[in-house]
């Protein structure tokens, strides 16, 4: 009986030792980074660190300096305290209890990087590169058939048709017109066709003359979007901005658009549908293309839209810019976020960061955030669509963006770093060359 036990008990330690090996080793991330100048508090752990890295950068960690590859032993309870004071990246290996190899960690070491927060009502102009197909139908001809020639020759939703019979295609209204000519002449059509998966294939079918005399191939296209959102960031030495902290996709699809051109443009706000448990509410705004243009879309990806400015806009909240978080200076508590609910003004409200997720790669859901402001829950409900890319503040720096709603507890959502979206432009490699 004894000896049964004993095995139990050892089995249950070894199964204790792994869950608790492969829960730090995943709790960890596999790189941090850091700001130059600053100390940043990482994680607490029984280890020895192994310190790896160019020699020209040197970090301090818990006050004694590294230059060159060498050994630091850390006592139980002591945590990691780095300090870096050039720009670089030095790679980290941890032991456990200085015996087992756990993980490589690679510090990033930033410089100081400051932008206004934003908080602005913008409208988004988007054009697509190419036409996309949002929707399959049939075309009835003249005799009451009904024919389907886009669908018998394989074009799917989400596919996007750039160009026709060599002839480059960015307009809907340029296409309709093409099919058109090219039908009335007995010609038959060929497409160049990009698919939801990237891939060029060209696409040959005919189309049908219906019963209005206007030839068709049964599909629904569009070449573009337009919408309200909000401005994240902008910097006023290079002029360049970032809004959303999301990608913009075609709604039938939900594909991300190519830019072919884009602008943004002053917006006010003009109303709100308040959000509920499983129905978003949404900011109602209005705008022109003849209203002041903020500035050109030069990229749409998963982190939000950028390009460069043609005004500089205004938060009366700041005067000066503030510096940019790196992810390992974001804490769990109270912080600030700036939108607007009416007009244009921007306001500041309450919101309280829950959870941080310690991403060691670029992704778009870093944060959970929580509306705190009873007026703003008044107001709205909680986060609505069109208050993505609403920056967030905290201790003084910007450390994110307000991106999705949880539709079934609106007073909540996901936020993303505002380090991953700093990344997205020019200004890190600016800040980078004057630092060195």
């Amino acid at each position: 009986m004894r000896k049964k036990i004993g095995i139990v008990f050892l089995f249950g330690l070894i199964l204790f030792l792994i869950s608790f090996y492969f829960i730090l080793f995943y709790q960890i991330p596999g790189s941090f980074s850091l700001i130059k100048g600053e100390e940043t508090f990482l994680f607490e752990f029984p280890f020895n660190l192994s310190i790896n890295g160019e020699r020209d950068i040197s970090l301090e960690i818990n006050g004694r300096t590294i230059n060159n590859i060498d050994d630091i032993s850390l006592n139980p309870g002591n945590g990691l305290k780095v300090k870096a004071n050039q720009i670089g990246k030095v790679s980290m290996d941890l032991k456990l209890f200085g015996i087992f190899p756990f993980k490589s960690i690679t510090v990033n070491v930033l410089p100081e990087i400051k932008v206004f927060p934003g908080g602005q009502a913008i409208g988004v102009l988007l054009r697509s590169k190419g036409v996309m197909v949002v929707g399959k139908s049939f075309v009835e001809s003249k005799n009451g058939h009904r024919y389907y020639p886009a669908r018998e020759a394989g074009i799917e939703v989400g596919d996007t048709i750039l160009e026709i019979n060599g002839s480059e295609i960015n307009d809907k209204l340029k296409l309709a017109s093409n099919i058109q000519k090219i039908a009335e002449q007995g010609l038959p059509l060929s497409l160049k066709i990009k698919t939801q998966q990237g891939k060029l294939r060209a696409v040959n079918l005919k189309a049908v003359e219906n019963k209005q005399g206007i030839y068709m191939i049964g599909l629904y296209v569009d070449d573009g979007v337009a919408g309200v959102g909000t401005l994240t960031f902008y910097e006023t030495e290079k002029k360049e901005y970032g809004a959303l902290g999301h990608e913009i996709t075609e709604a039938n699809s939900n594909n991300r658009i190519e830019v072919r051109e884009g602008k943004i443009i002053e917006a006010k706000i003009s109303g709100i549908n308040s959000g509920k448990k499983g129905l978003p509410g949404e900011k109602l705004g209005t705008f022109f293309q003849t209203d002041n243009v903020i500035g050109d879309i030069v990229t749409n990806n998963k982190f939000g839209i950028y390009g460069n400015l043609h005004t500089i806009p205004n938060n009366p909240y700041f005067s000066e810019p503030v510096p940019v978080a790196a992810i390992s200076q974001v804490k769990t508590g109270p912080a600030k976020m700036y939108t607007v609910v009416n007009d244009g003004v921007i306001e500041e409200f309450d919101v309280n960061i829950e959870r941080i997720y310690q991403q060691s790669y670029p992704g778009d859901k870093g944060l959970i955030i929580s509306i705190i402001d009873q007026r703003l829950k008044e107001m709205t409900g909680g986060i609505i669509q069109g208050m993505s890319g609403s920056p967030i503040v905290q201790n003084g720096r910007m450390v994110g963006a307000v991106t999705h709603v949880f539709v079934n507890e609106p007073t909540k959502g996901y936020g993303v770093f505002a380090e991953w979206m700093l990344l997205q432009t020019g200004i890190y490699e600016m800040n980078r060359a004057s630092n060195f």
